[in-house]
Parts: structure tokens; C-alpha cells; sequence
């Protein structure tokens, strides 16, 4: 008897025993850096920050990228997918979703229009025209299975326009939080 009770007494202690497990909380989600190909630029991560930023004001948990990729390889995960190995190290830690995705396009470039001022004396005007695209997924950790997704695609012109600025601005144009389904904010992940 003492060797049964032991036991279990040590696993409900350490509340990892999985005996005891419960299903992974669907607004638990962890947060992946999003994948871009030009190395040695946190666009990736500023792109991840803004998507969680938007989650979080929809109610959802985010686990920081920091914690994510303690717990699952970055390079295996968006070479290999989400492996069972991956799967298992979201669920033990009681993580529904893993949110991820790719910046596809992010640049911008110099361009220069005439102008006409009041003295038909034409001028330059330097401007930029800035192209940014990204794509935002959601995966369920218990099957592996894509539950969500979204492409969002802007081009904008202005003297002061940055990649960056356009990037923040698509975001909030595309209303992440609310193009979620119903059926993913409600139910379980």
C-alpha cells in the first residue's frame, strides 16, 4: 500500500505526473518568432510581438517566443513542422496553439515624382514605396492541425514611410483578434 501512495502523492506534489494530466488550455498559446529569410534582422520577432500584442487584447494567454523556443527547436520547427516531440513539450506545459508565420515580403525602395509649385518650376519629391506581406497561422498542439490562417498584403507610398511603420499599420488594419473564428475563441484549440 505505502508503494502506491508514495507515488502518487509525489505526483500530484510536482503536478507534472502525467496520470494526472488535463487538456491543453485553447487560449494558451505559444508564440514562435515568425520566420524571414534575411538573417541577423529581429523583423521576425517585431512581427511575432505586434500578432501576440493582438491576441493578448483578444483574451488569449501568450507564452513569449523566449519560452517557446526553450521548449521547441525554431530551425527543426519551421524546417520539420510540428513534430510529436514538439507536440508533447507544448502540451505538457498546458499550451493549446502554437502561433507562427512568415514575413514574405518586407522592403522598401526610393522613388522620385515631379512636382509642380505655384511657379510651374517642377521639383522632385522624394518619396519611398514600401511593400510588406506577411502570413500568421495558428496550429493545435494536440493534433498538429492548422486552425487558422491569414495573409495580409500592403503597399504604400509617403516621404516618410518605413517598412516598419507600414508593417505596424497593417496589423492593425487587418483586426487579427477579430478575424479569428468563432468557433477557435470559444472552443477548444
Amino acid at each position: 500500500m505505502k508503494l502506491i501512495i508514495y507515488p502518487v502523492i509525489l505526483c500530484i506534489t510536482l503536478s507534472g505526473c502525467s496520470l494526472f494530466s488535463t487538456q491543453p488550455d485553447p487560449k494558451k498559446v505559444a508564440l514562435m518568432p515568425f520566420y524571414y529569410s534575411t538573417p541577423g534582422k529581429s523583423i521576425g520577432q517585431e512581427v511575432a510581438d505586434r500578432v501576440a500584442l493582438e491576441l493578448i487584447l483578444n483574451g488569449y494567454t501568450v507564452i513569449d517566443s523566449s519560452t517557446t523556443t526553450a521548449l521547441i527547436n525554431e530551425v527543426k520547427f519551421y524546417n520539420l513542422g510540428l513534430s510529436d516531440d514538439m507536440r508533447a513539450a507544448l502540451k505538457e506545459h498546458n499550451i493549446g496553439a502554437v502561433v507562427f508565420g512568415s514575413v514574405n515580403d518586407f522592403a522598401c525602395e526610393s522613388i522620385r515624382t515631379p512636382s509642380q509649385t505655384g511657379s510651374l518650376v517642377f521639383n522632385v519629391d522624394k518619396k519611398n514605396r514600401c511593400t510588406v506581406s506577411l502570413t500568421a497561422k495558428i496550429a493545435d498542439t494536440a493534433t498538429g492541425r492548422l486552425l487558422w490562417g491569414v495573409t495580409m498584403n500592403d503597399t504604400s507610398e509617403g516621404a516618410d514611410l518605413t517598412a516598419m511603420t507600414l508593417m505596424k499599420s497593417l496589423i492593425s488594419k487587418a483586426e487579427i483578434r477579430n478575424s479569428i473564428p468563432m468557433n477557435l475563441k470559444s472552443k477548444q484549440l
